[in-house]
């Protein structure tokens, strides 16, 4: 098979057919006739292998790790499951560390917002600011402190804080 039709084939261009060849992925052989590439049936189950492996998140130096490592072509299938047991175990990890970055932006723009709130009730126009910066506000006529204008209003923010925070978890969870 020429590289036009084995490209053609699995929906890939030519270039990413070579460059599979240049990363020593796949072995054509070449045509006496006229020097075309020649791809036997073995390299083109090879290339399967490698869309479906790259699919499913395996990147070019895995892929040649798991040729040398494999034992050749065609891979054992108990040596191909551990490397896609190893991968999954991967991805949870990444999906734990990224779910637990959300937990912590949830919780940041919650206090954000429970910030703005209890400045708004103080009377203070809120300004623009990072989340995390301390703020320093002018305390407002007929308030001792600033302190005691959050103690007034922190029984109500507090349970308004912690019902939206489980409404936005709930949304995020949901989808």
């Amino acid at each position: 098979m020429k590289i036009g039709d084995l490209a053609k084939l699995f929906g890939v261009t030519t270039s990413k057919v070579r460059f599979l060849e240049a990363q020593d992925l796949v072995h054509p052989g070449r045509s006496s006739s006229n020097g075309y590439r020649e791809y036997n049936e073995t390299a083109v189950e090879r290339i399967s292998f490698i869309l479906q492996a790259q699919s499913l998140g395996f990147r070019i130096e895995e892929l040649r790790r798991v040729f040398a490592e494999g034992g050749g072509y065609p891979l054992r299938c108990d040596f191909v499951i551990e490397r896609m047991t190893i991968k999954l175990d991967e991805l949870r990890s990444d999906i734990e560390r990224t779910c637990a970055t959300r937990d912590r932006l949830i919780e940041r723009i919650n206090d954000a917002q429970a910030r703005v709130r209890a400045q708004e009730q103080a009377g203070v126009t809120p300004r623009p600011a990072h989340p995390a910066a301390p703020v320093s506000v002018a305390r407002p006529q007929g308030i001792v402190s600033l302190k005691q204008a959050r103690e007034r209003s922190t029984g109500r923010q507090q349970q308004r804080g912690r019902q939206q925070k489980r409404e936005v978890v709930r949304k995020n969870y949901m989808r």
